[in-house]
Parts: C-alpha cells; sequence; structure tokens
C-alpha cells in the first residue's frame, strides 16, 4: 500500500531537531528544554482500504454424475484422484439386459407394424386414393404457404436487422477513434508517473511507452482521415440501398410490379457492398497499429516488474496507470471486433433481402397459387369420402405409436450405459465398483468430479468486516505456495448466517480466482485482500496524527510556531494514513504525539492516533 509521500521524511525531520536540541541544552549547561514537537506534513497519496481473508483455494464446485437407469456397473475407467477432460468415459454399466429390452421392443413393434398393415388393408382403394390425395395436396398448401410465411419473416427479419444495425456503425466508429485520444492521455499519465527517478527498468519502460505513443499518433492521424472519409461512403451508400429497400415494399404493398424497384435496388447494392469492403479494410490499419501498441505497454509492465524493480514502491501508481490503459486498449481492439462482426452481420441480412427481392418473393406468391389449383384437381378427381376410418385401424395405430415410444426408450437406455464426465475435473470419489448395482437417483452420485475449471479461495470473516463486504468486490489473491505473483478475483459468496467457531460467529466467504495460476493446486493456503474503497492523489496525514475528544476528531496545525486545533473532515483510511477531505491543505504541518515518556500527564482526555472514520 503507497504512503503519504513526504509523510515519513517530516516525521524524521522533527526527530532530527529534537536531537539537536537536546545537544544544544546539554552544552550550554545541562539547562532543561522543552521536548521538541514531532511533527508531519498534509501530503499527497493513495489510500486503499481493504478487509483481510485467509483461507484456502478449492475448487469452485463438484458434479455428481448418476446412471439415467439403475444398473450394474461392468467397467470402472477411473480411479480416485484421477484428472478427467469433458466428454471422457469413466465408467460402463452391464448392457446384458438393456440389450434384452430392447430386442423385446423391437419384437413389439414389429408386431405392432404387421397389425396395423392388415387394418389398413381392409380399406377400400378407392378411400385409400382419396386420403392420400387429401394429404398431398393440402402438404403442398401448407409446403408452399409455409415458404412465403418462412419467406417473409425472413425478409422482415433481414429489413430490421440492416436497418438498426447499419445506424449503429458511424457511432461505434466515431466512439472507436475518440478513444485513441483517451488511451494517450492514460499512457502519458504512467510516463509522468515514472519521472521521479531513474533505473534501467525506468528508462526502458518508458522508451517503450513512447514507441506505444507514437503508434497511437499514427493510428489516430488515419482514423481521422481515410476511416473518416470511409465511414462517410458507408452511410451514403448505406442510404442509397434503404431508399431502394422502401420502394420494393411499397411496390408489394399497393400491389404494382416491383421489377423497377428491384433493377434500383441492385444498382445500389453494387455501390453498397464497395463501401463495406473499403470500410472493413480501413478498419484494419487502426486496429492493427492499437495492437502494436499494445505490445509495448505490456514491455514496459515487464520491464517495471523486474525481480529488482517490482518492489521499487513509487512505481505502484505508474503499474496501476499500465492496468487501466491495457484495458481501454482490450475495449478499443473489442469495439473495432464487434464493429466487423456487425458489418458481417449486416451482410448476412442484405444477402437475404437481395433473395427476396431479386425473384424468391415473388415466385413464393405464384407458388401458392398453382398449389391451390392443383389441390383443388386433385381432390374433385377423387369420387369416394372417407366419412370414418375403421375403429380397428385407429387401435392398431395407437398401438403402433406406443410400440415405437418403447423402442426409443429402450435405445435410449442402451446408449446411456455409458457415463461420462460432464465437465474437466479431477474424480473425488466412486460410490459403486464393478460387480455393485447403481442408482440413477443416488444422492451422493455414482462418480463426483471436482470442477478444477474453476477455483477459489474460501475463508471466514468476523461479524465487523461481514458487513463491508457484498458480491462482486474486486480483490487480489496471494497463495503462499505460488511465491509473490498475485491473482486478481471476485468475491461470488457470502454466507448469509454465522457460523460459530470456539464461541466466535464468523462468515464463510468464497472470492473466485478470475485466471488462476497454473501453480494453483487445490487446498493450497492463501490471502485475499478485497478492495472496500480507493483513493489516488488525496491528502492524508498519518493516522497518529488524528486526536479524538469526546466524539470530535482533529488535527493540532502549526500556525506562526504555535499549534492550534483544526476542525478536519476525515475520509477513508488504512492501517498507517488517514484521507483528510477539508480543514487542510497540502503542506500544512501537523503535530505528531511525544513519545510516552515525555507526553505522560499530559493531553489527559484527548486519544492520540484516531486514525480511519467510524466503522472502518
Amino acid at each position: 500500500m503507497k504512503k503519504g509521500r513526504g509523510t515519513m521524511a517530516n516525521v524524521g525531520r522533527g526527530l532530527a531537531l529534537a536531537l539537536i536540541g537536546a545537544f544544544v541544552a546539554a552544552a550550554c549547561g545541562g539547562a532543561q528544554e522543552a521536548p521538541v514537537v514531532r511533527t508531519a506534513q498534509v501530503t499527497r497519496g493513495s489510500v486503499t482500504q481493504t478487509v483481510a481473508v485467509s483461507g484456502s483455494v478449492n475448487s469452485a464446485g463438484t458434479v455428481k454424475l448418476n446412471p439415467a437407469t439403475n444398473g450394474k456397473v461392468a467397467q470402472l475407467f477411473v480411479a480416485v484422484g484421477q484428472q478427467v477432460t469433458t466428454g471422457q468415459p469413466l465408467a460402463k454399466l452391464d448392457t446384458t439386459d438393456l440389450q434384452a429390452a430392447l430386442t423385446t421392443a423391437l419384437n413389439n413393434l414389429a408386431a405392432a407394424q404387421t397389425n396395423y398393415d392388415k387394418a389398413v388393408s381392409g380399406v377400400s382403394d378407392a378411400q385409400n386414393n382419396l386420403t392420400q390425395t387429401q394429404i398431398s395436396a393440402a402438404n403442398d398448401i401448407a409446403t408452399s404457404q409455409s415458404a412465403l410465411t418462412k419467406l417473409k419473416a425472413n425478409y422482415a427479419s433481414a429489413e430490421s436487422t440492416f436497418t438498426n444495425l447499419s445506424t449503429s456503425i458511424r457511432p461505434d466508429v466515431t466512439a472507436f477513434t475518440s478513444s485513441i485520444d483517451g488511451m494517450r492521455i492514460q499512457l502519458q499519465q504512467a510516463i509522468n508517473d515514472m519521472s521521479q527517478r531513474s533505473s534501467p527498468d525506468v528508462t526502458a519502460a518508458r522508451s517503450s511507452l513512447v514507441s506505444a505513443d507514437t503508434t497511437l499518433v499514427n493510428a489516430q492521424s488515419y482514423a481521422n482521415t481515410q476511416l473518416t472519409a470511409t465511414l462517410n461512403d458507408f452511410a451514403s451508400a448505406r442510404d442509397t440501398l434503404a431508399a431502394a429497400v422502401t420502394s420494393f415494399d411499397a411496390a408489394l404493398a399497393s400491389g404494382s410490379d416491383p421489377a423497377g424497384a428491384s433493377g434500383s435496388y441492385q444498382s445500389a447494392l453494387s455501390a453498397y457492398t464497395g463501401a463495406v469492403s473499403r470500410l472493413s479494410a480501413a478498419l484494419d490499419a487502426p486496429t492493427a497499429a492499437i495492437s502494436t501498441a499494445q505490445g509495448s505497454v505490456t514491455s514496459a509492465q515487464q520491464s517495471i516488474n523486474t525481480v529488482s524493480s517490482r518492489s521499487v514502491g513509487y512505481l505502484d501508481q505508474a503499474r496501476a496507470d499500465l492496468v487501466g490503459l491495457q484495458s481501454q486498449i482490450t475495449t478499443e481492439t473489442q469495439l473495432s471486433g464487434a464493429v466487423k462482426a456487425r458489418i458481417t452481420q449486416i451482410g448476412s441480412s442484405v444477402t437475404t433481402m437481395t433473395d427476396a427481392i431479386t425473384g424468391s418473393y415473388v415466385n413464393a406468391v405464384q407458388n401458392i397459387a398453382g398449389a391451390q389449383v392443383r389441390a383443388a384437381q386433385s381432390i374433385q378427381s377423387a369420387q369416394t369420402a372417407v366419412n370414418n376410418q375403421p375403429s380397428n385401424v385407429q387401435s392398431a395405430q395407437n398401438s403402433l405409436a406406443n410400440a415405437q415410444t418403447n423402442v426409443s426408450t429402450a435405445q435410449t437406455n442402451l446408449d446411456n450405459a455409458s457415463i461420462k464426465a460432464t465437465v474437466t475435473g479431477v474424480v473425488v470419489s466412486i460410490s459403486s465398483q464393478p460387480g455393485e448395482n447403481v442408482s440413477s437417483a443416488s444422492a451422493a452420485g455414482f462418480i463426483v468430479l471436482a470442477n478444477t475449471g474453476s477455483m477459489a479461495l474460501h475463508g471466514t470473516v468476523g461479524e465487523a468486516d461481514v458487513v463491508k463486504l457484498k458480491l462482486g468486490q474486486v480483490a487480489t489473491i496471494a497463495v503462499d505456495a505460488v511465491g509473490t505473483a498475485k491473482m486478481t478475483g471476485k468475491v461470488t459468496s457470502l454466507d448469509p448466517v454465522a457460523t460459530i467457531a470456539s464461541g466466535v460467529p464468523v462468515y464463510g466467504i468464497d472470492v473466485t480466482i478470475d485466471l488462476p495460476n497454473a501453480l494453483v493446486k487445490p487446498g493450497m493456503s492463501g490471502t485475499a485482500q478485497v478492495i472496500l474503497a480507493s483513493r489516488p492523489n488525496t491528502l492524508t496525514v498519518p493516522n497518529l496524527a488524528v486526536k479524538t475528544q469526546t466524539g470530535r476528531r482533529y488535527l493540532t496545525v502549526m500556525k506562526d510556531g504555535q499549534q492550534v486545533d483544526a476542525d478536519v473532515t476525515f475520509g477513508i483510511s488504512n492501517d498507517t494514513v488517514t484521507e483528510v477531505l477539508t480543514g487542510a491543505e497540502e503542506g500544512d504541518v501537523v503535530v505528531l504525539p511525544q513519545p510516552r515518556a515525555a507526553a505522560s500527564g499530559a493531553n489527559r482526555g484527548v486519544q492520540i492516533g484516531g486514525g480511519g472514520p467510524p466503522g472502518r
């Protein structure tokens, strides 16, 4: 955690003055002098307030696997502790009974089919002919109508997609261009935060950032010229194409010939296709430049995180700046990808509209009319009408349907005799061995897998800390066995009810790790620092300077050589410093408490070192 700049230096100067005063007093005959006042300055720095959670790393969850049906275990392909992947076979049931059930179901189906065929054969040729003609005619009309309905729906959906997505291209590209300014500002801030001192690592980092800025300048120039020009061409071509679509829709609505509107559409389509191609190509150049700049930023991060530099505290702000810059670059790259994805999606909708406008819509309408004529002619040629189907035909048909269902069920049960992993993980337990029966409804699970694709640190916090925590808060996680490398994560679980441990109520908490280090294993101990609040570049004073008396919290400030109590509004605090909101200015000199021996008998009733606001 970064302390306010200058605080410790001022404390040191105060102690030095005390020693000099004592020496002068001794040289002048040992006269007793008043103790030198210890002071510190109000400085600017960062204050980060956290809650520490100690615990152990575990998999984020378990998966219980049971067979689809009860049965006997025939083979086990894995053992407890073995790593498995999704889809990997884990065990197989004895299929003797399942195969027999399938054979029986197939025999019953064959018998049901025979009975149904016999029932149908009793119906006269005329009745069969009429039935088939009606079915065929109805299917023909339904198919034609369905094709038109589907075409209308697809065309309407494509037109809506084209309208909505194509109008969003300009604001998205404009946002992409504007965001380059923000990246350059963040980059310059990182360079400034490394300007106080110089070392080979800092020099290398600044060189990388200067290279990144040059690349971003080029990207910005290209975006403001060529990309903007191609965007304007795209918008114009898009408006022309949309007008042609509107003309085609108007022709359909009025019942007039849409051929003229179709021709205008095809001409507009050619211009639009060229504009889309140029816009897509124009997006690639600044996107590539931004990716190159990201590589330079990564090099800068590596330079100030070497073994010799990562413990240097003054680089913490620069590291934070570069993390924010990487986030901006990632967002910018994603925005470019999203624009190109929209362009591709728009292209699909244009293809659908083109197919409808250039002929398929008119053809579908004509197909319905032809199907209706053919249906009327076919039905008229059939002289016998069938009013009722014989009851035995209906009964046989029901039996056939039941037999088909039984076959499907038996085949599914046989297919499910092989039990496969549904997640990547580790085998935690196996409840049954080969030769033993296993239930499809086992509460404990036949085979239990620990899902190692996601890991979380589980710990506990007291009642004073749990009220400060909430789901989604960001944390940094350090695992003891892995070393100093830190991971990031989020609070994903908080117990709603306390558990009593040694007479003290504690609450369980899970902090899920975003990207677990490859060396982290379940069971390893670690600590998560859950960030409650952070104030960069704020006024701070040492916690020792904050005084509390009868509920009042204040500072004693040196004014014209005199100690003056000042009412101050405090913000957040950590273990060393407290944020000052109002009542003091940067550079003000505040009084620190005297050592216990010097301060005995003084300041009775005044609490020294009241750092941290109530409820911290």
